[in-house]
């Protein structure tokens, strides 16, 4: 269906002059406030009275699918119906036709565009919406909304939008990953009194890199243990089939042991771990000059560095030179054990001896195979900083359902933008069946304009 749509404004302005601001304002607040929404309601009272009466004739190649083989429609009644946009509220009256037939009613435009019963929002201004509360509270999103775009959306109504999204859902895939990230934060979490609760909340993200290097989120959980988000990871996969090659975690115990058995291997990350082990010298009752001197020590036995080139390029010697010197850093690191173990301090001893397993690993898995495996948690520790700042310093009083959905849409908008993208172009059903051109801009007066 084609229309020729002829808008009609009345400008006038001051012949003592005017700013360009207020002009500008001036038109922005038509467009918005009655242009845009009523451009729109206009097409879709056209639209509704051509595919009502085509049903009505039996001239139509889109029947409503609610209705019988062979439908006789007569006019029922018209009903008053608006939907919030972000271009505004557009008001309609649709048209609903009663089969003589089956004696079923339907709603002709309703059927035509897809929409639900009770719907009132359309899915782009849902899509807005998420967006804004993601990077900033409720609060501070409903007023930018309304100043900005126009758009009064009430910050309790933008909460249930948002908790009523499936915009959060991951598809994580059943493809083994090369690296697994995997780590947890503390947030202010609402209080329950009845069941004793404090309002500290401990929210756990995990992320996926796979062969081609693109980051996969696989999703984010609140008040759930590491074994069973380990459980909810391994989801769909064979029995036997790991999630990653490599589990690159900050060594804390529970996240090791329940996510540890989901790879092949795991890498402990050297900042976390030349980084604590100044707590665990303080524990057994070290003295800070003590503590820097093995920390340095620490670094100097863990920071062997690969080449730059492919692996194919390294010659027999460097490959050679390599293995010589973590062989070095291993027996350095048994040394240090040693020490500790000499000095007492068992807190720290244990924590080298545990810790120590997994460290080279992104060496021995570069001399087996020639892939390059992070050394720290980094990738995951700038998406827990993203979180961080939505869910600690711009609110707090979170219930865990609801920081844990937060978390998803942050870390599916900023890892895996493709998988965000696709899932409002399927929902929004942009495929290029609507097409709108501004064809000219003319004076329509009886004065013709001067030179």
């Amino acid at each position: 269906m084609q229309n020729i749509i002829a808008l009609e404004v009345l400008a006038a302005v001051s012949e003592n002059g005017f700013s360009l601001d207020e002009l500008v304002i001036s038109t922005r607040k038509l467009f918005e406030q009655k242009g845009m929404p009523g451009l729109i309601g206009l097409i879709l009272r056209l639209l509704d009275e051509n595919i009502s009466l085509r049903l009505r004739q039996n001239n139509s190649g889109w029947k409503p699918p609610s209705c019988c083989a062979q439908p006789d429609y007569e006019f029922q009644d018209q009903q008053e119906k608006s939907f919030r946009t972000s271009a505004g509220k557009v008001k309609i009256r649709w048209r609903r036709l009663r089969c003589r037939r089956c004696g079923k009613s339907t709603v002709p435009l309703r059927e035509f565009l897809g929409l639900e019963v009770y719907q009132s929002k359309t899915a782009e201004l849902e899509k807005t919406v998420v967006e804004v509360v993601s990077e900033q509270s409720y609060r501070r999103s409903s007023s930018h909304l309304e100043t900005i775009g126009n758009i009064p959306v009430p910050k309790s109504t933008a909460h249930r939008w948002v908790a009523d999204s499936s915009c959060d859902k991951i598809n994580t895939g059943t493809e083994t990953f090369d690296q697994l990230f995997a780590d947890g934060t503390g947030y202010k979490q609402r209080c329950n009194k009845k069941a004793k609760t404090s309002n500290r909340g401990e929210l756990r993200i995990a992320l996926g890199v796979d062969k081609q290097g693109s980051v996969v989120p696989l999703g984010s959980w609140s008040g759930e243990s590491w074994d069973e988000i380990a459980e909810d990871i391994k989801g769909k996969r064979h029995e036997n089939q790991p999630v990653a090659e490599v589990l690159v975690s900050d060594g804390e115990v529970g996240l090791s042991r329940a996510l540890a058995d989901l790879c092949n291997e795991h890498q402990r990350c050297g900042w976390h771990f030349i980084h604590d082990l100044n707590f665990s010298m303080w524990q057994d009752g070290a003295s800070k000059t003590e503590r820097d001197a093995k920390q340095k020590e620490l670094i100097n036995i863990i920071g062997i560095e690969l080449p730059e080139e492919d692996f194919k390029s390294v010659s027999q010697q460097e490959h050679e030179e390599i293995s010589a010197k973590l062989d070095k850093a291993k027996n350095d690191m048994e040394q240090l054990y040693n020490y500790l173990m000499s000095r007492g301090y068992d807190e720290a001893a244990g924590y080298i001896n545990r810790g120590g397993k997994n460290i080279f690993t992104y060496l021995e898995r570069w001399l087996k195979t020639g892939l390059i495996t992070p050394r720290v948690s980094s990738m995951i520790e700038r998406m827990m900083r993203e979180i961080a700042r939505r869910l600690k310093r711009i609110a707090f009083g979170w219930s865990p359902a609801g920081a844990a959905k937060m978390a998803r849409i942050i870390i599916k908008r900023f890892t895996s933008a493709a998988q965000w993208g696709k899932y409002w172009k399927d929902k929004l059903k942009i495929d290029g069946k609507v097409i709108m051109l501004l064809r000219d801009i003319k004076l329509v007066s009886p004065q013709p304009l001067g030179r």
